[in-house]
């Protein structure tokens, strides 16, 4: 176990943007390992942990981002040789047959063996029909869970009320996932510091009539309900990217001061923003983007 490891990674948890409820449920888990640790080496009775979580909300909510995080932190705790983590989701464990299904589960098991199994939009492999092949992938995943001889941890991600429904009909997760850990919706607020974020990486400047602009624009959309997640912002960025370059590349020449800055004509409309019923983030419309 590496003490400043653990630190290095859990303020690396911390510097993530909102996300206040996950990152006090991390902190606890690893307290938890971290105190059994001591009292086991002074041969002290300690409480069983399932390494099995739960990531429930909506998605965009940096749940992969911190289930890769968790990963090295098994890592560092001991509690898994590697920590490496395998992300797959219903496409990577459902086949066209049974045993074909079965076949991908295993394989996806295998590959995440002292390491992390994330399952991402799990809620998806909820059977929809009586031919779906889901609710054979979920099964095969619990027995394998059930018989695993070689560690490795499974992290299902997807809604809250899914991923209940979920652990309901497969009652041998209850105890699997003793630990389900709520992501919260971003904020308004939360959202224009990820905007901040993106922006930065692309070296372009955003100035404080910029960001007020970009704030109603999120306000708006976020107030009609139309969207809660993270995925929603880097679009924006590239659609404002893409107004930046039309503007400035009108005459076949941008200097260095237009190239590197926003402008207020850069944010699209909120009407121009197209999004699915699931909130999802689809493209912005052609006709509105002006």
């Amino acid at each position: 176990m590496s003490d400043a490891s653990i630190v290095e990674l859990l303020a690396e948890l911390d510097a993530l943007i909102g996300l206040a409820p996950v990152k006090e449920a991390i902190h606890r888990l690893v307290a938890i390992r971290q105190l059994n640790a001591v009292r086991a080496a002074a041969d002290e009775p300690t409480i069983a942990q399932s390494l099995d979580l739960v990531f429930a909300g909506d998605p965009g909510t940096g749940e992969d981002v911190v289930a890769r995080i968790v990963g090295r932190l098994y890592a560092e705790l001991g509690v898994l040789a590697q920590g490496h983590v395998v992300e797959v989701t219903r496409i990577d464990l459902v086949g066209a047959t049974t045993e074909a299904t079965q076949a991908q589960v295993l394989a996806a098991v295998t590959a995440a063996r002292q390491g992390v199994l994330f399952v991402d939009d799990a809620h998806l492999l909820i059977p929809q029909s009586a031919n779906d092949l889901g609710g054979v992938a979920i099964a095969s995943l619990v027995a394998a869970m059930g018989t695993r001889t070689t560690p490795f941890a499974v992290i299902l991600s997807g809604p809250t009320q899914a991923m209940e429904l979920i652990i309901e009909h497969h009652p041998a997760l209850h105890v699997a996932f003793e630990n389900m850990i709520e992501f919260p919706r971003y904020t308004p607020d939360e959202l224009l510091a990820i905007f901040r974020q993106e922006s930065g990486h692309l070296q372009i400047e955003v100035s404080p009539a910029v960001l007020a602009a970009v704030r109603n624009h999120l306000v708006e959309i976020y107030d009609g309900g139309r969207f809660k997640t993270a995925r929603y912002v880097p679009d924006l960025v590239g659609e404002m990217y893409a107004r930046l370059a039309t503007r400035t590349m009108s005459d076949g020449v941008a200097d260095a001061d237009e190239r590197r800055a926003f402008a207020v004509a850069d944010v699209p409309p909120a009407a121009a923003a197209a999004l699915m019923d699931t909130s999802l983030r689809v493209g912005f419309s052609g006709n509105l983007a002006r």
